[in-house]
């Protein structure tokens, strides 16, 4: 049976926040003293972003980085994503801001790319991580302009495209193309035979034979086991459709020079930095085609916005 504590941290932690900071649902496989922990540095976080403390979010983003670094790497993704979300939600009228924010989610996907892709932080954060890296989709479009002049553009634009490469890289190869979304064998298990009266759902504790019991024990981890990769699917190919056409759009800006207006795609270039970073051919060719696709995308013509309520009523007024 889960805690009080189990519960409230789960309704905190698995909340999704508009302003892109992502918390994880909690199980009970994590220990309730770290979920603690978690909430209080959370709530520290937050304090000292409502105080518009720079400096203090700064000592306390250092602390927190390498605090939930060896401990859990989940924990850690979402601390570091709650940390950048407080650095540029927040107006501390310092620019420094925007930069430590970019610092921390470099460090942080650094880091992760780094692990064996089972023990990196979550994907969904390390999309989130990229937002606030993308120099190129902030920058205005002239100061591309003058940065695409230099000699070393080349190099400083597949610095920051690695970083999308990596976890496309990832996306593309942990999506199972023989996924099906309606798998019959996601039945909850019933007790074994030879347990007498039961409720599905019960818990194994009620089964007194040590035998059946573990018996049951086994089939509900299986059962945990192939649920949690049936919504880890769902969750990547969500991701796919309303996350990665953001990516993409960065990363033809990206490439789309000397202009940087993503009306053209400079090919021969994507193509040569992907060979740089992704060895798996077949990933390559999706990535570039995904560009492709988003090129074809922006250069559809935009449809007029509706009128507002203000444009309707002097189109009203003028006709009487």
């Amino acid at each position: 049976m889960w805690s009080k504590t189990n519960i409230i941290s789960t309704v905190i932690l698995s909340s999704v926040l508009l302003t892109g900071m992502l918390f994880i649902a909690a199980g009970p496989q994590d220990s309730d003293i770290e979920r603690e922990a978690l909430l209080q540095d959370s709530a520290r976080v937050e304090a000292l972003g409502q105080a518009l403390d720079l400096e203090g979010l700064e000592k306390v983003a250092t602390e927190l980085e390498k605090k939930w670094f060896p401990k859990n790497k989940e924990y850690y993704g979402h601390m570091v994503l709650q940390v950048c979300n407080t650095f540029t939600s927040r107006d501390f009228n310092n620019h420094r801001q925007y930069e430590l924010a970019r610092q921390y989610a470099l460090l942080a996907l650094d880091k992760s790319y780094g692990l064996e892709q089972n023990n990196r932080i979550p994907i969904e954060v390390e999309f989130r991580l990229l937002m606030y890296v993308r120099q190129s989709a902030l920058a205005s479009t002239k100061y591309l302009q003058s940065l695409g002049q230099k000699d070393d553009w080349p190099n400083q634009r597949r610095e920051e495209a690695k970083l999308y490469f990596r976890t496309l890289d990832w996306l593309e190869r942990a999506i199972d193309p023989n996924w099906d979304p309606n798998d019959p064998s996601l039945v909850f298990p019933r007790p074994p035979a030879g347990v007498d009266r039961f409720a599905i759902g019960m818990s194994p504790e009620n089964i007194k034979d040590p035998n059946l019991r573990a018996e049951y024990e086994a089939a509900l981890e299986e059962y945990r086991q192939r649920h949690k990769r049936h919504s880890e699917q769902r969750r990547l190919r969500r991701l796919k459709k309303e996350d990665l056409p953001i990516l993409q759009k960065h990363l033809l800006r990206l490439y789309s020079g000397p202009l940087f207006d993503s009306k053209k795609l400079e090919t021969e270039e994507l193509q040569q930095d992907l060979a740089k970073h992704i060895k798996d051919e077949k990933i390559r060719a999706i990535i570039l085609d995904g560009v492709k696709n988003r090129l074809l995308e922006e250069s559809k013509p935009k449809p007029k916005a509706k009128p507002g309520f203000r444009e309707r009523t002097e189109t009203r007024r003028r006709s009487i």
